[in-house]
């Protein structure tokens, strides 16, 4: 589910991800290729992007922000913005 293009189901998926803690390296690879999706055509609910619940998706499941590809290339704003995504999030 997370080749799939709408932001909805991508959203439910990762979501689901999260709560369930679902951990495979496959899921990891897809979701560290998610989190560079930062561009206005990946925009998933409100200012966040599908690469913003990528990462914060894998800070879910234990990933630290260091190895997170998306991650390291955001300002500090930026990064308190996803944690705060992060803190909004049913999981």
């Amino acid at each position: 589910m997370l080749e799939e293009k709408n932001p909805i189901v991508l959203y439910h998926a990762m979501t689901h991800i999260g709560k369930e803690g679902i951990r495979t390296e496959e899921i990891f690879k897809k979701l560290n290729g998610l989190s560079l999706k930062r561009e206005h055509q990946d925009k998933l609910i409100g200012h966040y992007k599908i690469g913003d619940l990528a990462i914060a998706t894998m800070i879910k499941l234990g990933e630290k922000e260091d190895e997170i590809t998306g991650f390291k290339i955001l300002d500090e704003f930026e990064k308190k913005m996803r944690f705060r995504l992060f803190e909004e999030v049913d999981w």
